[in-house]
């Protein structure tokens, strides 16, 4: 699951959206779009909702940039939902549409599709000195390779490859998985370390 602050990180990354429309000869409109910027993660769906002037009178048509892996779309129209890839990465819609002068009006909207980091077994309990073997998941990237780190000094130690030992004292510990080929993408699991049963 996506950590809120990583998505954080991204938002903040994001390029602010230009929602000048280019009236071919003509004067300048403006279409809004919603939301801005157009954040999404990998393989999930986003509505966009465009919100022309009152005057504009123009239908809308629109097309994914990149015509291989760029995402999909599923509708037409002044609201349009679109289906990201499975390659993070940032992707362009382009939006059509012929106004009351007859001109085409264009306009190109950024979408920014985020990897969806996760780390298997999602939330171990462990007894005191145990282990286990974490999997980082990074969806969306072009490896799952990572870099591990336990967050708690004392939390105990976890290995390169991801072969976490807990310490002797009970308590809740958190280890991070930060993706080696996008710093941004961060995966975050907790474990219990109890001296009952698990």
């Amino acid at each position: 699951m996506q950590e809120p602050a990583s998505i954080f990180k991204y938002l903040l990354a994001a390029p602010f959206l230009a929602m000048a429309l280019a009236c071919g000869g003509g004067s300048a409109g403006t279409v809004l779009v919603d939301p801005d910027p157009a954040v999404v993660v990998v393989g999930e769906t986003l509505t966009l909702t465009a919100r022309p002037q009152p005057d504009s009178g123009a239908e809308l048509d629109w097309e994914v940039q990149e015509m291989y892996g760029g995402g999909l779309l599923r509708s037409q129209g002044a609201v349009v939902t679109y289906v990201a890839p499975e390659a993070a990465g940032t992707y362009h819609l382009v939006m059509r549409g012929t106004g009351r002068d007859g001109k085409v009006h264009k306009q190109t909207i950024e979408v920014l599709v985020l990897p969806s980091p996760s780390v298997e077994p999602a939330a171990p309990r462990l007894r005191p000195g145990g282990g286990v073997s974490f999997k980082a998941r990074m969806r969306g990237l072009s490896r799952d390779t990572a870099v591990w780190a336990v967050e708690e000094a004392d939390g105990g130690d976890v290995t390169p490859d991801g072969r976490y030992t807990a310490p002797k004292k009970p308590g809740i510990y958190h280890l991070t998985a930060t993706s080696t080929v996008d710093a941004s993408a961060v995966a975050r699991v907790t474990v219990t370390v109890t001296a009952g049963d698990n």
